[in-house]
């Protein structure tokens, strides 16, 4: 219960975060967007029609569709998420900031949404939208996720070029851009693992301090010198990114002819690397 509360609150911030980037960045300077708020930024503009009554109009046949071919369990946190952002649109929607370097906006606006939807995505969240179409051509055509919402939100954005013009668009486009690394950084790079392979004269020392200082599992294979023939032990363990530092400065320390690769992982599953969207 603890884990789906927390869940649930990074959710609603990041839907917050997500509606502030949204109105006080680009509805104020009349910028677009790609996918379903894209095309209710586009509603709005053309109409006057609420962003976030749009926004969740559009979505209702979305989830529908969603809750029959890809069942009740996305369907829930995607519901969830979808309410929350209609919420944060609507109370945020007189929180609007115009400036005259749409650069500044572009930049600080694609920031401020890609915390936004990293956070949602980090928790196992989803803002619904064109994600419900691109995992249901994920499950019965086999195209990829990315590839999908990359193709949904280029036609929503060439809507914007016709609409509105080549330079919202081009700075549309430089905000998306930037969304998308925010994104990526939450989700990969704070959380992402290390993979760490220790070849050491003093195993014991080392697998002490991962074990008991750090709280990590480790794997121990036996090895021998290429050169020497003498045997050795080869100390491999994963550690998350901000742990690596220390972790390399110790090995320094209890052996400093000990040889150490480092490799990224892109995904770990077990006890204490559990991801906190999954159920």
């Amino acid at each position: 219960m603890k884990q789906k509360l927390r869940e649930l609150f990074l959710i609603t911030v990041g839907s917050f975060l997500y509606a502030v980037g949204i109105n006080y960045f680009f509805v104020a300077n009349k910028l677009a967007e790609g996918g379903v708020t894209g095309i209710s930024l586009i509603i709005y503009y053309l109409t006057g029609i609420s962003v976030s009554l749009s926004y969740l109009v559009i979505n209702i046949p979305l989830v529908i569709l969603g809750w029959k071919l890809l069942g009740k369990k996305f369907v829930y946190k995607t519901i969830y998420g979808i309410g929350a952002v209609t919420l944060a649109l609507k109370l945020t929607s007189g929180l609007q900031g115009p400036m005259e370097d749409l650069i500044v906006v572009s930049i600080f606006g694609g920031i401020t949404i890609g915390t936004g939807l990293g956070i949602i995505f980090y928790a196992g969240g989803s803002t619904g939208g064109i994600d419900i179409l691109a995992r249901i051509l994920k499950t019965y055509k086999g195209l990829a996720v990315g590839k999908a919402m990359f193709i949904m939100d280029f036609l929503v954005l060439c809507m914007v070029a016709i609409l509105f013009g080549k330079v919202i668009f081009m700075y549309t486009l430089i905000a998306t851009f930037i969304c998308t690394k925010v994104i990526d950084f939450i989700q990969d790079g704070i959380t992402k693992a290390k993979g760490v392979m220790i070849i050491t004269e003093k195993s014991d020392e080392i697998k002490e301090f991962i074990m008991v200082e750090m709280g990590r599992g480790i794997t121990i294979f036996e090895g021998k010198g290429g050169f020497t023939s003498n045997k050795k032990e080869i100390v491999y363990c994963v550690v998350s990114k901000l742990e690596i530092f220390r972790l390399k400065q110790t090995i320094k320390k209890i052996d400093p002819k000990a040889f150490v690769t480092i490799t990224d992982v892109s995904e770990t599953l077990g006890e204490g690397f559990g991801n906190l969207g999954e159920e």
